[in-house]
């Protein structure tokens, strides 16, 4: 897709990062918005950018990461909801998709449980497009979920959030902050040195917007990546077939699933499921 005379480009991110907020489990939305002009080879950036701060780091007490569509969507899916329902279905991000279990076979079997316990959510609480839309998310986030890294020296955690489009931007709106971290990773660390130490960070961005504009096989990959976060998490689900039909079906069919394999983690995942049943509160099923 051409970029337009006035492509917008994107820089957001969620981060909780005590160190800097000064708050723990309180994440801090932040966003730039940046208009490309090759009439004037100028780029304008909103007053909005200039809040910017460390981009992506998450430490070990961070509740809840996503993006900018991602929590919009959830809002508006949940508004309306019981707060028990609200607090399950943000509980099931903690406990099952952004956790601070380090083990693969652990999360692994955590995000399969999440996932599960997110579509008895959507069958039983939610219908037709709601339904397809909470799944449509919450798949998203367990995409995110598989993308953690550790950084050796800090030991601080990291997820690679797919591209971004503000809820109302044009089908074209392209995030130049994920393209910045794909195809420059130097330009990027430089981007954080500059804001992190109050430098000069708005060059480093125009620069890199101009540069941006005009490379089609950037834009090309970037809208292709797009296109791939916005389809379904490839995952195999050991718990796909569990009985949702009511909720004690559903607890003992996901209990026989757990049972079946000799685990480290079984007593990890039937303390998950039974807490995630005692949150929810089954008798106040409205569906």
């Amino acid at each position: 897709m051409k970029v337009q005379s006035t492509t917008p480009f994107d820089l957001n991110a969620y981060t909780h990062s005590q160190q800097r907020t000064g708050q723990a489990n309180q994440p801090t939305m932040i966003t730039g918005k940046f208009d490309l002009s090759h009439d004037t080879d100028t780029v304008e950036i909103s007053n909005a950018s200039r809040q910017l701060a460390s981009l992506d780091i998450v430490n070990h007490s961070a509740v809840y990461f996503g993006t900018v569509q991602i929590n919009e969507s959830l809002e508006r899916l949940l508004k309306g909801q019981s707060s028990e329902v609200k607090e399950t279905v943000y509980g099931i991000i903690q406990s099952n998709l952004i956790t601070d279990v380090t083990e693969e076979d652990g999360r692994s079997a955590l995000l399969e449980l999440g996932l599960t316990q997110a579509q008895y959510i959507a069958n039983n609480y939610m219908k037709g497009d709601q339904a397809t839309e909470f799944m449509n998310t919450i798949r998203q986030i367990g995409a995110i979920s598989t993308t953690r890294t550790i950084n050796p020296e800090t030991k601080q955690i990291q997820y690679d959030t797919p591209p971004q489009r503000p809820v109302g931007a044009p089908e074209d709106y392209v995030d130049l902050h994920y393209m910045m971290r794909k195809f420059q990773p130097q330009t990027y660390d430089k981007l954080q040195d500059a804001i992190v130490n109050n430098k000069d960070w708005s060059s480093i961005l125009q620069n890199f917007a101009k540069q941006a504009s005009k490379n089609q096989a950037w834009i090309k990959e970037y809208h292709e990546d797009a296109a791939r976060a916005a389809g379904n998490l490839p995952i195999p689900n050991r718990f796909e077939r569990a009985d949702m039909t009511n909720p004690s079906s559903f607890v003992h069919s996901v209990k026989e699933t757990i049972t079946r394999t000799v685990s480290p983690y079984n007593k990890l995942l039937i303390d998950n499921i039974e807490a995630f049943i005692r949150k929810l509160k089954p008798e106040g099923n409205t569906a």
